[in-house]
């Protein structure tokens, strides 16, 4: 396809964003690695972040258990290079101390490979390079999965703009979410539709049916003493529209400044990676660090596996994240603070936190240490486990391996296109016209250098052309493919 011409199917594609999707998923149906019955399925995971590790383990597991899959770990830490977030940090080292085998993806040509599926740790194509990028590797072909790391919490306009039309949410194979009653949320925001959305419950719950259940750190442990222990998750401060969305920073170092009267209790904080980051835009982080370290009755975890900790409280103060609603599995007494207006939620979300206690100043959050806490009372507890079962309901440690099932029977059951009517230059020529749109800045020179008469001959300038104009036709965009199809059976012709 001549420059020319590429930039302009560039320039239809951004102005009609339906035309791409329709594009990526055709390029999926020609370009990807056809399952075979009884073949081993390549399953490539490009892990990233230690702390999201949870959604992925039981998956991991019964993957590598199962004969019939053959899993690759890679390991992508160009995140923190490119955005500087620790979180990315300690990648490697984690998996060192899980003893699992891992690649560096600058180490590993994915195309060589060929794998049937690649699953995605985060849904943020910016702490990826490009070839690694939701739409990119769903346009050369692969199946992406996307397990959700977290929660979907919010549902403010930049929230479902997060949850629901990031480049890896909207061109994937499979994307697995905590709970079914999310599943209508993306059928009504994704600009794809939902139909590649399931549920069956979350791998991060998965856990709780081991025969052996994690212990605190040794080095937590040993502090606590016997004492009921608290459990203070803080979220990094945030605004949106210059609008704090998280708790009084003020609020939270008045109450730090009370642990030390409740000689019975042992607190741990637990900030969000980000904390101190984003605490520096607010407030002095030594002196705020210092709090910490000088209550006796407290000390922080930043540790990359958060579950021993928070299994192992009696009682929780939480703010908005993910955590707020993992700690409902465990049916004990929670607080959740807010601030005087709390941001809209998902309604599934909503459900579950409307049933725990509530506070938004630091009045109310010291009548919970009264009322709750300090007589060990819990009236909210019956309220509090229907909710969070009706919403999450109990996979009986099953999550990981109904995820596994259902990527097999997709797979089985995938509809593919009738190959007799692609032949092997139809699919290298649109291999070439998906390389130079999201692979190559601009085409090589010998295709450049053509006489502009030449170049309308080629069967990818007529392929390009097909994409421009078809979101000026009534029904070009959903008549896409079978355009390119005729498009070709021209040029057969003619030849």
């Amino acid at each position: 396809m001549s420059q020319e011409l590429l930039k302009e199917v560039r320039k239809s594609i951004n102005k009609n964003i339906l035309t791409e999707y329709m594009l990526i998923d055709l390029s999926k149906s020609i370009l990807r690695r056809p399952y075979k019955e009884n073949e081993k399925i390549d399953i490539v995971f490009i892990f990233q972040v230690s702390s999201f590790w949870p959604s992925w383990e039981s998956v991991w597991k019964a993957c590598v258990e199962d004969e019939r899959f053959n899993p690759i770990m890679l390991v992508c830490i160009d995140g923190f290079k490119q955005a500087g977030l620790n979180q990315f940090k300690t990648a490697k080292s984690f998996l060192n101390k899980l003893n699992i085998s891992y690649q560096d993806v600058n180490d590993v040509n994915l195309d060589e490979i060929n794998p049937h599926i690649v699953v995605l740790h985060t849904p943020y194509d910016g702490q990826r390079p490009r070839h690694l990028q939701g739409k990119q590797l769903s346009a050369k072909g692969y199946r992406t999965i996307y397990i959700t790391y977290g929660i979907e919490i919010a549902d403010t306009a930049k929230a479902r703009v997060d949850h629901f039309t990031t480049g890896v949410v909207t061109t994937a194979w499979r994307l697995y979410t905590f709970s079914k009653e999310m599943i209508p949320y993306y059928k009504m925001f994704s600009p794809t539709g939902g139909d590649m959305v399931r549920s069956f419950g979350h791998p991060k719950f998965d856990f709780l049916n081991k025969q052996t259940f994690p212990s605190l750190p040794d080095e937590i442990a040993s502090k606590v003493k016997g004492r009921k222990v608290l459990l203070l998750k803080v979220h990094f401060p945030k605004k949106v529209n210059g609008k704090m969305i998280t708790p009084s920073l003020d609020m939270y170092e008045n109450f730090i400044k009370t642990l030390p009267q409740y000689k019975n209790l042992f607190c741990i904080f637990m900030p969000h990676p980000k904390f101190y980051e984003e605490l520096s835009k607010f407030k002095n982080v030594k002196k705020f660090k210092n709090l910490i370290e000088s209550t006796d009755n407290m000390v922080e975890f930043n540790g990359d596996d958060y579950r021993p900790v928070i299994m192992n409280c009696d009682y929780y103060i939480v703010d908005r994240s993910a955590i707020m609603i993992e700690v409902g599995v465990t049916g004990k007494p929670i607080l959740y603070v807010h601030t005087k207006e709390p941001e809209a939620m998902t309604a599934p979300v909503q459900k579950i936190i409307d049933s725990y206690y509530q506070a938004s100043t630091g009045k109310e959050i010291t009548q919970f240490m009264n009322d709750v806490v300090i007589p060990d009372k819990d009236p909210l507890k019956e309220e509090r486990i229907e909710a969070f079962n009706s919403i999450i309901p109990n996979m009986e440690g099953k999550s990981g391996y109904l995820i596994k099932e259902d990527i097999i029977n997709s797979l089985k059951n995938e509809k593919s296109l009738n190959k007799e009517v692609l032949d092997e230059q139809f699919t290298q020529e649109f291999k070439e016209l998906i390389k130079d749109l999201y692979e190559n800045e601009s085409v090589c020179e010998a295709k450049v250098k053509l006489e502009r008469e030449k170049v309308k001959k080629h069967l990818s300038y007529r392929f390009g052309k097909a994409i421009i104009e078809s979101p000026k036709k009534p029904l070009g965009i959903l008549k896409l493919p079978f355009t390119l199809l005729e498009e070709y059976k021209a040029y057969k012709a003619k030849k």
